[in-house]
């Protein structure tokens, strides 16, 4: 029977009296702000309060729970984006450039590196067990900190945090729930945990968010320049179906979006009431990321850091909701136990009466030294993303530490063309080396500290096969953001003996051509209004300096457009004057030089068709028709084979391969499910741990048992590859690198015998580098 409308009155009014008697007794009324944000205003007013803030008891099970997935994803982590399962392609060469940190952090050699990997790993398994909790993380953070600081061309911000998280989590009570340590050790099982413990994971969080939607208040971010044709991708399928156009995305949904969503995600996920909107958004956001880009663990650490700001016994309230005969049988369930990490406040019980939990109420050094430490790691963090005004020596077109400045996405790059010129200042003998032969990674062209690192271990090198004090010139083309191509460094400077310091401007930078920028919207436009069969570079160089470029032979129809400013274009012995709109064009395998003589930076064109390929697309396409042909034909291959061609015909056998393999991707898209992509992603996750495995089994025999070294077995199986006349390069290891891990004998250029990383002369001594085949806007280089 439902309750009268005078019993539900009689309730309220007792319960408003209960609530009046438990205020008379001395129970404290919790105010507005304290009931929303946790604490008040007075909690800050004292050094005491502050203290008694950090340190106030909160249940261990949320930072339990957070210290096994952590753990998991770490360990995950060891292998592909830490690279244990790469060690072999990284450090194989003794004679890679690495880019430290510090010059005096140096790699070791590669059995030891895969001891170094084994530690990472056994750290992070013992950190998600709980298992010797602190020694574990401690192993873990010092390994991943000496890999990460060994190169700073494969840093990025999410690896930072990583590495941030690592070194809070010795710090912190994480192994008071559901851990290994806890189960041997009564006195910390199920105790309470001081809050800042979650607060300083919480904080770091947030600011991680909010500082990279205040990058994003960039100006090109803001006008959709940083991440243009990124809907392309079929994860925005679902805004093209509710009408959107792909410009319309690329602006509202990703830059726009992306914006809002960091400057808003923190403070959505720290009040309750808005916390589910928050985790609603920060879900679907890190789950299209792990889509659209290979980024390793980061989405998926995001999406368990979500779980930090939820209640702390969130996991325990989850877990009592399972069956009771499954809730019965899991450990720590019951309410946490008084610890001597925290600081508990006595509460009265009665007139005159006064109750306190079993844990003493005097504050102890490790009390104040974590609320201390709080203060100073949220400082720094909050402080280091803007310190480019310190170490304005590590800044490009862009202010802010790379690695750790929270701009992800911000700024987007496209290196175009790099060369590397060689003076032996003894001889006077010069020549062209290719830019990456001694570096794993192309981002040391775009930072000076690295262009600075590399140039001296390339120096080095070059020392060694005979060029004595040599001089090195680099010359960088890339475009930031969808603006011009442009040079970075200067040129004519010698990097090798030129000035560099953290904490000075680096004086051979070109500087950015802002005043370009605007040019942004109409090089779109002419871009949608070309032929599809036709690309388009669009270039901008200073006044003074020139261009050396080389059509390369497939492209037979290639032509330069002046835009703004005035040009020379030299041919072999002949100049010609261009201004703006102007046209000429360029013959295909020949070497042309592109002089700026206007005061102002000149901008221009190249417009061109790789006619081989259109020729190759054309012949395919009569080779169908005549055959009475389709692509969407399921016997396609069998038809092919049933036509008996002569394959013996230079061109009938190109037109079979073009063919064969377009139709084995067709065929391959069209049967291939989703179940089958899962397969093959599992084979190769498994194959990569075996992999791992097996070459750090080597690596122990050799530092223990005395067998034979990593290096060397590597170079025993590229022989057995090169004696079974393999048809195709080792999956692991290019022909090249088998070159660089052979001896080379002593020499220089002189002698006619071209080491590895010169470039072949194509033009008397003068050759270039670049990458080969790109467009026109490349060299032409051959590593011999």
């Amino acid at each position: 029977m439902a309750p009268s409308i005078s019993e539900g009155r009689n309730r309220r009014k007792d319960n408003k009296g209960k609530r009046s008697r438990e205020r008379e007794e001395g129970e404290p009324e919790v105010g507005r702000m304290k009931a929303l944000c946790g604490f008040e205003p007075t909690d800050f007013s004292s050094w005491p309060r502050f203290r008694a803030l950090m340190n106030q008891p909160r249940d261990p099970a949320g930072l339990g729970m957070w210290r096994i997935l952590f753990g998991f994803l770490m360990m995950c982590d060891v292998f592909q984006e830490r690279g244990m399962a790469y060690v072999d392609h990284r450090f194989a060469d003794p004679s890679t450039c690495f880019f430290p940190l510090f010059d005096f952090i140096r790699p070791l050699s590669i059995d030891w590196i895969y001891v170094v990997y084994l530690a990472m790993l056994l750290g992070a398994a013992g950190m998600c067990l709980g298992v010797f909790y602190r020694g574990s993380c401690l192993l873990y953070a010092v390994t991943y900190w000496y890999i990460f600081l060994l190169d700073k061309s494969i840093w990025n911000n999410h690896s930072y945090l990583f590495g941030l998280v690592a070194l809070m989590m010795i710090l912190m009570d994480a192994n008071r729930f559901w851990s290994v340590d806890s189960i041997f050790d009564d006195s910390i099982r199920n105790r309470d945990v001081p809050l800042w413990n979650y607060a300083l994971l919480k904080t770091q969080v947030f600011l991680v968010y909010f500082i990279a939607g205040l990058k994003k208040l960039d100006l090109d971010w803001v006008q959709g320049f940083s991440m243009e044709n990124l809907s392309n991708s079929w994860v925005f399928d679902p805004f093209r179906f509710l009408g959107l156009s792909n410009a319309k995305i690329d602006f509202f949904i990703v830059h726009l979006g992306g914006l809002i969503l960091d400057s808003t995600a923190g403070f959505l996920l720290f009040f309750d009431v808005t916390r589910p909107i928050g985790a609603f958004s920060v879900t679907s956001f890190h789950t299209m990321n792990s889509m659209l880009f290979h980024i390793g663990m980061f989405p998926y650490v995001m999406l368990v850091t979500t779980l930090i700001f939820f209640y702390p016994d969130w996991p325990k309230k989850l877990l009592q909701r399972f069956p009771r005969a499954i809730a019965a049988r899991l450990p720590s369930l019951t309410p946490s136990l008084p610890s001597e990490h925290c600081l508990y406040q006595t509460r009265p019980t009665g007139k005159g009466a006064t109750r306190s939990h079993d844990a003493s109420q005097k504050s102890s050094p490790y009390h104040n030294m974590g609320a201390l430490f709080f203060i100073c790691y949220i400082i720094i963090q909050a402080v280091l993303p803007y310190s480019h005004f310190l170490t304005q020596g590590c800044n490009n077109w862009t202010n802010g530490l790379y690695g750790y400045s929270w701009d992800m996405m911000v700024h987007s790059w496209n290196v175009q063309h790099t060369k590397l010129k060689y003076v032996n200042n003894e001889t006077g003998e010069e020549g062209f080396l290719s830019p990456d032969f001694w570096a794993q990674s192309k981002r040391w062209k775009t930072h000076a500290d690295m262009v600075k690192q590399y140039t001296s271990c390339v120096s080095g090198h070059l020392e060694e096969m005979g060029i004595e004090k040599p001089a090195l010139y680099l010359d960088v083309w890339l475009s930031m953001n969808s603006r011009f191509q442009q040079r970075m460094w200067d040129p004519h400077v010698d990097i090798v003996t030129a000035d560099w310091s953290p904490f000075i401007a680096t004086p051979w930078m070109m500087p950015l051509l802002t005043d370009l920028s605007d040019w942004r919207e109409k090089l779109a436009q002419i871009e949608t209004q070309l032929d599809l069969s036709i690309d388009v570079t669009f270039v901008a160089d200073f006044p003074g300096l020139y261009l050396e470029n080389f059509v390369d032979p497939h492209l037979g129809n290639t032509s330069l457009q002046v835009m703004n400013g005035d040009i020379v274009v030299q041919i072999g012995d002949t100049n010609t004057s261009l201004s703006v709109g102007d046209k000429m064009k360029l013959p295909a395998g020949e070497f042309h030089v592109v002089h700026t003589v206007s005061d102002t930076p000149s901008c221009y064109m190249y417009l061109y068709v790789n006619t081989t390929r259109e020729a190759l697309q054309r012949n395919v396409t009569e080779f169908l028709d005549r055959h009475n042909l389709t692509w969407n034909d399921t016997e396609l291959t069998d038809k092919i084979y049933d036509l008996n061609l002569n394959l013996s015909d230079p061109e009938i056998r190109v037109i079979m391969q073009h063919v064969m393999a377009s139709a084995s991707r067709t065929i391959a898209h069209r049967e291939v499910t989703a179940w089958h992509h899962i397969q093959a992603s599992v084979q190769d996750k498994v194959a990569m741990v075996k992999g791992s495995f097996m070459r750090t089994w080597q690596a122990l025999n050799h530092i223990v048992g005395g067998g034979k070294s990593v290096a060397a077995l590597i170079l025993d199986e590229m022989a057995a590859d090169e004696q079974h006349e393999h048809p195709f390069p080792s999956a692991r290891f290019s022909d090249c690198k088998l070159r660089k891990l052979l001896p080379r004998s002593p020499g220089n250029a002189q002698t006619g015998n071209a080491q590895p990383p010169f470039c072949l002369a194509l033009r008397g001594q003068h050759s270039a580098s670049g990458n080969k085949g790109h467009n026109s806007f490349d060299h032409a280089c051959l590593a011999l």
